[in-house]
């Protein structure tokens, strides 16, 4: 395929045409494609039209509802018809595993001392302080 790079003016036969380039370029398949065929894995209408979508039996599977959010277990079956999933839980591991309320407070505190934004926090903090000192003093 080539590919127009500019275009040029002939003085002699008034005439303006166009440069094309002499290299090939190759352009993914995908690109010359019109649409994917029905039952496309990637296609969205199949992945959204069933409420388990790609969902394989024996696959980890990790809980989003509310009263096992973040729990790690496995698709033991599914059920097309009513639309669920059932997972096996092994709760003596879910159970073993450390819930630090901390961690995000940790993560964070981390991530500021790394970017230099605490040490700007504390020095604006502390010009705030001594603004406030400052005023004390002259209201005296």
């Amino acid at each position: 395929m080539n590919v127009v790079i500019g275009t040029e003016y002939d003085e002699v036969g008034n005439e303006l045409y166009k440069v094309y380039s002499e290299q090939a370029i190759t352009i993914p398949f995908n690109l010359c494609m019109r649409k994917r065929a029905a039952d496309h894995y990637l296609n969205v209408n199949h992945r959204t039209s069933t409420g388990h979508g790609r969902v394989v039996v024996g696959q980890d599977a990790i809980c989003f509802n509310s009263g096992l959010f973040g729990v790690i277990g496995k698709i033991r079956s599914r059920d097309p018809k009513k639309m669920t999933v059932k997972i096996e839980i092994d709760q003596e591991i879910e159970e073993s595993k450390i819930h630090n309320p901390f961690l995000g407070e940790n993560f964070l505190r981390k991530e500021l001392v790394e970017s230099g934004l605490l040490d700007e926090i504390k020095a604006a903090e502390s010009q705030r302080k001594g603004k406030k000192g400052q005023e004390r003093k002259q209201e005296k």
